[in-house]
């Protein structure tokens, strides 16, 4: 039905690999007073720092040890907090270095803004990429620049897509996020953000549900009634659009979002992540879908 992460990954690497996520204590111009001191409307604080996670090396090691006693011997190192090349090239290095402390680490996946990169710092990584698979995972969202001003993104359609060129450049893989639902996003505006993924020459895509969580601004137009948030039915309908016009050979990471704890506010949908993927599993087959069958490339 469509290229799952998984899928890929067993095929590269000939067996399992699992994320270990890091939190390595970057931060964000969006939120430091670079670009904006609110952040994101959506991006919690508090889904970031809760408790204290311990150094890199503890927090891959402790993961990676449980990982084991399950059977499972690669990984992948996910840098998912926050902006994970805001800093000088020798802080990221440091920082990246710390966790590569496993031989079972075969990839590396950094998630970041694609208005904090430059040629330093793509090129640690393309020597990196000796060693192991590196993505780049560039947070997009939407198409629409008036959509990005309106959730405070802090970036423009074109910073992405001069990121993601100049990534390519380097011969890194780039993985782009995308979010469904977002305040002044038509559903034509996310076949858009589709379309210039597939343009663009991504690896993969992680699509996201918008949710609401505690703590941000959204939760304040939620809450003031002046948000309309996508119902599961909807989502599944749109995503099940968007994978068929989704190119065959991009890789899809994630087909839906979470938030953690307790900070998810709306929507809550009574489903597992496998019962939501059997869902639209079901809309694709009764649509005659598969990826890449709607689209034109």
């Amino acid at each position: 039905m469509y290229y799952k992460l998984s899928d890929y990954l067993k095929k590269r690497f000939g067996t399992k690999v699992w994320k270990v996520p890091v939190d390595a204590g970057f931060s964000c111009p969006n939120r430091d007073g670079h670009k904006s001191e609110g952040g994101c409307i959506y991006c919690s604080v508090d889904s970031f720092s809760g408790s204290e996670t311990g150094s890199i090396s503890f927090q891959v090691k402790s993961r990676i040890e449980k990982l084991k006693k399950r059977k499972i011997s690669k990984y992948i190192i996910y840098f998912q907090s926050y902006s994970n090349t805001y800093g000088d090239v020798d802080t990221i290095r440091k920082r990246v270095e710390e966790s590569l402390i496993d031989e079972g680490i075969v990839a590396l996946h950094i998630g970041t803004r694609p208005d904090v990169v430059d040629e330093d710092k793509l090129q640690y990584f393309k020597d990196l990429s000796d060693r192991y698979e590196v993505v780049i995972e560039y947070g997009l969202q939407s198409c629409s620049d008036s959509t990005l001003k309106l959730i405070n993104r802090g970036h423009t359609v074109q910073d992405f897509i001069d990121a993601v060129e100049l990534t390519h450049r380097f011969g890194i893989k780039t993985c782009a996020h995308l979010i469904f639902g977002l305040p002044g996003d038509s559903r034509q505006d996310m076949m858009k953000s589709v379309e210039l993924v597939n343009s663009i020459g991504v690896h993969s895509v992680k699509f996201h549900h918008l949710h609401v969580v505690k703590g941000t601004e959204l939760a304040k137009q939620y809450e003031a009634g002046k948000l309309s948030l996508l119902t599961e039915d909807e989502y599944i309908d749109i995503l099940s659009e968007a994978i068929g016009m989704l190119r065959s050979d991009i890789v899809v990471s994630r087909i839906v979002g979470d938030a953690s704890g307790d900070t998810l506010i709306a929507p809550v949908w009574e489903f597992s992540k496998g019962e939501f993927e059997n869902r639209l599993k079901d809309r694709m087959k009764h649509k005659g879908i598969v990826q890449g069958s709607l689209s034109g490339l």
